[in-house]
């Protein structure tokens, strides 16, 4: 089974849609999920390959070069082992419910198969990405996605939010691509290779080069996966529609980075002050987001910073140095967060608004909705036996047991306010009285059929990797020896998720103070701070982008200063040759012809005067010309 057709089918989507969507009307959107639904197929039929112990490459290891330079040549292709094998069914699976789910939200929409043919394009660079074999191959994938990225953000362009979102997000993760070429050019010139197959044994290398490209490496996967200081970008791309939002931004394109930094793990576990900087990174951004979202009122910019602060946690878990921690937790986060995401969309399309104020209540209208959301906001939560239980206390175990006490605390508090906020929202979306101006109602069946799928994945996926499923996942990446369950962890973990959900239910389903007001009033200036995303935008805008506009207008005003002095030389020179043309046809051109007739009509004149029509005037020229003749024969020396 040739691994190519997995991201052609898509591209093919894609291609039909975009040639001929609008004749195929509604047809387009079927022609996508029948598309993504192969890809699904054939992701399946893989990932049992490689499970059996089987390799699955293409071409054959060997065959084929592309882009030779001087004595060498790039070798490319595709691979499928288990890291990517896993994240097939992942992207694949879940991005076949979100294209069919599509079918409902964007119903009606003008630009109805462009949407379509845009999603194709998306998965089909998506799953080019997971299964390139080098990094070149996989860069051009990473930079595909960022392409669809800004075309779906921004697809409601006449909005100019959603216009202004695109640019931020293509913008932003351009700096952390940046960084990501200048660490490919740095890992090839150290190393003389950029095959992920040759990591392993270059990765021994002691030079310290190395450790800077895994750095530079890792900035691409800080503005790919949102990690801070390059976050900024996420929470604006929920104005695009809401199904991108649960794809792009929750199972898909934000994983990019994590699943780099995870392929690429034995480049940085060979230098820990790489290691570190992950760990350190993952840590702030986790906790930091957390609280921005607790302070959120918007449904989708509360699962924006709930997927930028689970981002950080699995930066966090690969950091401390556990591969299948960070992993494990973006398979189960994937499943979850596309089940909220979907949910918020469901809710939008249902009750016609996003800011909670304008909600609740509507348990009694969403049903399905709501039961869907309760499950993965438990899951999240890290409520047990639920697939976000299982991945988050193996991230507390990792960092606690490699010795990052401080690292376990951030991600323990993390865990907390994540139950906290999580149980904010869902009581205040669905809990209590409606507190909007419309007619509420559930969303259609092609629409809620994925909400319960995926909330079925949200109960089961984290299985295999639990000690109930004998670590299977762990032993299927590669890990022979997982570590023994930590009883005392998933006690402290599951205590902590309580009491985040109690916390919420005290605060916002009974309306009781949650803290003192003394406390209340000392704790003011950080909540303002943490609505106000603590200022990280307002700074950027101050000291990055307002300089850039001004020292671009300094220089476009240069510019325009030497373009209109050249101008203006110009023009003088122009005036010059002008004037010294005039003077040529006047004085020359002119001249000369005006000469020539002159001289023509004056020995005509003077011949006129000769022809007196006197016999005798005639005879004396005659004679007087022969008298010359004779003088000048004889001084000549004639005759």
């Amino acid at each position: 089974m040739p691994l190519p057709l997995i991201p052609l089918l898509p591209l093919a989507a894609f291609l039909l849609n975009i040639l001929v969507g609008r004749r195929l009307g509604a047809a387009s959107a079927w022609v996508s999920v029948a598309a993504v639904a192969g890809a699904a197929a054939l992701s399946v039929r893989t990932f049992l390959t490689v499970a059996a112990g089987h390799a699955v490459a293409w071409p054959a290891p060997g065959a084929g070069t592309w882009l030779p330079i001087g004595g060498d040549a790039f070798r490319l292709g595709l691979v499928a082992d288990p890291m990517s094998a896993t994240m097939l069914l992942v992207v694949t699976g879940i991005g076949a419910l979100i294209t069919l789910y599509s079918i409902g939200y964007m119903h009606g929409d003008p630009r109805y198969s462009r949407f379509f043919a845009y999603l194709s394009l998306f998965t089909a660079a998506m799953l080019l990405l997971l299964l390139a074999d080098h990094f070149l191959l996989l860069f051009v994938g990473w930079e595909l996605v960022g392409l669809c990225s800004y075309l779906l953000i921004s697809f409601w362009f006449e909005n100019p939010a959603a216009a202004d979102a695109g640019k931020k997000a293509f913008l932003t993760t351009r700096l952390g691509d940046a960084g990501f070429l200048l660490g490919l050019f740095l890992l090839y010139t150290t190393t003389g290779t950029l095959r992920f197959s040759d990591l392993a044994a270059v990765a021994h290398d002691p030079s310290p080069w190395l450790g800077v490209a895994a750095v530079l490496l890792f900035c691409g996967a800080v503005g790919k996966s949102a990690q801070f200081p390059l976050h900024v970008w996420l929470p604006d791309a929920m104005e695009g529609p809401t199904p991108v939002s649960a794809l792009i931004h929750a199972a898909t394109m934000v994983a990019a980075g994590v699943y780099l930094v995870a392929r690429t793990f034995v480049l940085f576990e060979h230098h820990p002050a790489a290691l570190q900087t992950v760990a350190v990174i993952g840590g702030i951004t986790a906790f930091g987001a957390a609280t921005i979202a607790v302070t959120q009122t918007d449904i989708k910019r509360v699962l924006a910073y709930s997927t930028i602060s689970q981002l950080g946690l699995m930066m966090l878990g690969l950091g401390v140095g556990s591969t299948t921690a960070g992993f494990f937790h973006l398979v189960t986060h994937a499943c979850f967060k596309a089940l909220l995401f979907l949910g918020a969309g469901s809710v939008i399309h249902g009750a016609g608004a996003q800011e909670v104020g304008q909600l609740g209540g509507l348990w009694r209208t969403q049903r399905v909705t709501a039961v869907t959301f309760l499950i993965a906001t438990l899951a999240i939560a890290g409520v047990p036996p639920l697939a976000g239980f299982w991945s988050k206390d193996e991230l507390l175990a990792a960092a606690l047991h490699h010795g990052h006490g401080v690292l376990f605390l951030v991600g323990a508090a993390t865990s907390a306010l994540t139950a906290f906020y999580m149980g904010r929202l869902f009581l205040l979306t669905f809990a209590g009285t409606y507190r909007g101006h419309g007619h509420p109602h559930e969303s259609p069946a092609v629409m809620t059929v994925p909400l319960a799928l995926l909330a079925v994945a949200s109960v089961v996926v984290g299985l295999p990797g639990s000690p109930w499923g004998g670590h299977a996942f762990q032993r299927f990446l590669g890990e022979p020896h997982p570590p023994a369950p930590d009883l005392a962890v998933m006690a402290f973990s599951t205590v902590i998720a309580a009491l985040g959900l109690a916390a919420a239910g005290w605060r916002y389903g009974l309306n009781r103070p949650l803290l003192p007001a003394g406390l209340r009033a000392a704790l003011a200036p950080w909540q303002r701070a943490a609505a106000h995303t603590y200022y990280v935008d307002e700074l950027y805008d101050r000291w990055i982008i307002r300089p850039v506009l001004a020292a671009t207008r300094g220089a476009f005003r240069a510019d325009q200063r030497l373009i209109d002095g050249a101008v203006n030389l110009v023009g003088t020179g122009t005036l010059a040759v002008s004037r010294l043309k005039r003077w040529v046809d006047a004085v020359l051109v002119d001249g000369a012809v005006n000469g020539t007739a002159a001289l023509v009509g004056g020995v005509g004149s003077l011949a006129r005067r000769l022809q007196t029509g006197v016999v005798q005037h005639y005879l004396l020229l005659a004679a007087a010309g022969a008298a010359l003749a004779l003088a000048v024969a004889l001084t000549r020396g004639g005759l």
